[in-house]
């Protein structure tokens, strides 16, 4: 057994020198991922930069096997995989220059198990036949805290066009608090009626302290508002598809922002006074240019 757990390691050992061999003289690859700490089924935006010193061309991208990658857990657990990302687009790198590539390895790996993991990448070159080992990088994987009232806001689905007699599908909106070490986040998280989830993101850094305000209109929009300072607001609202149709900021005045619904199923701000900022969704429209006086 003990020769056997020899030979393993010396095979990893081997392996691994003969990848580093391998990389071509000049090429490099490197992982970059936003932050350290991820919820289940929340999207992971993975970037490859590569940077070309060879002296010469190279071709990537020709085929779904120019760039690999794997995700290992705890304890060397090797995370299996729920179908190929798409990863094909051939492109031309010269010497000199350098392509960053995004990625989200979100739906094409199970890691929805809370603990540490290390995503590593492997970069093929076909012309020379050669292979880019990239540093791997490591996250974590975290429970939301659902809040109270708001972890199970169901809403029903219209049917799509054309169809009728057809009982609705049933959604479900929930609000989670994730506390980090140095500050607490409000994530926002779609389900459907067998517990799915379709979407997770976060919204906002928000005050430990502070407590949401969360309501559905008449189209079921979720409408969100929570404090993230000592006198800011964020605003934000959400389609049942889960997709973000506006963000905004208010500020604390005379009177604290508030939700107010409205006879007809409308939902606004009320209280405090708008920021307008350039995280504003939709953008805010540039300001017109002062007009020029000619003189005479």
């Amino acid at each position: 057994m003990r020769d056997m757990r020899k030979f393993a390691i010396l095979l990893v050992l081997l392996t691994a020198a003969h990848v580093a061999q391998a990389q071509p003289n000049g090429v490099t690859a490197e992982l970059q991922i936003e932050q350290d700490q991820y919820l289940p089924d929340e999207d992971m935006p993975v970037k490859v930069r590569i940077v070309n010193r060879s002296g010469q061309p190279v071709v990537l991208g020709v085929d779904k096997q120019w760039i690999t990658f794997d995700i290992v857990g705890e304890h060397e657990y090797v995370v299996p995989k729920l179908a190929e990302m798409e990863v094909r687009g051939p492109f031309t790198l010269l010497s000199g220059q350098a392509v960053t590539k995004a990625f989200n390895p979100t739906p094409y790996f199970n890691f929805r198990r809370t603990g540490r993991y290390r995503l590593g990448a492997i970069v093929k070159v076909p012309q020379w036949k050669e292979e880019i080992a990239c540093k791997p990088v490591s996250f974590t994987i975290l429970e939301g805290l659902p809040l109270p009232d708001f972890d199970n806001m169901s809403f029903g689905v219209p049917p799509p066009p054309g169809v009728t007699n057809q009982a609705p599908e049933v959604r479900r909106y929930s609000l989670l608090k994730v506390s980090y070490v140095d500050q607490v986040k409000l994530y926002f998280r779609l389900t459907d009626e067998r517990g799915r989830t379709l979407r997770v993101f976060p919204l906002a850094r928000m005050v430990d302290f502070g407590r949401p305000s969360a309501q559905i209109d008449a189209a079921n929009n979720l409408h969100v508002l929570f404090q993230t300072g000592a006198r800011s607001f964020t605003y934000n609202i959400l389609d049942p598809n889960g997709a973000l149709l506006a963000r905004q900021c208010h500020e604390y005045t005379q009177t604290r922002p508030s939700l107010r619904l409205g006879d007809d199923g409308q939902i606004s701000v009320g209280g405090g006074r708008r920021v307008w900022t350039t995280d504003d969704v939709p953008a805010p429209a540039p300001a017109p240019a002062p007009d020029t006086v000619k003189t005479p």
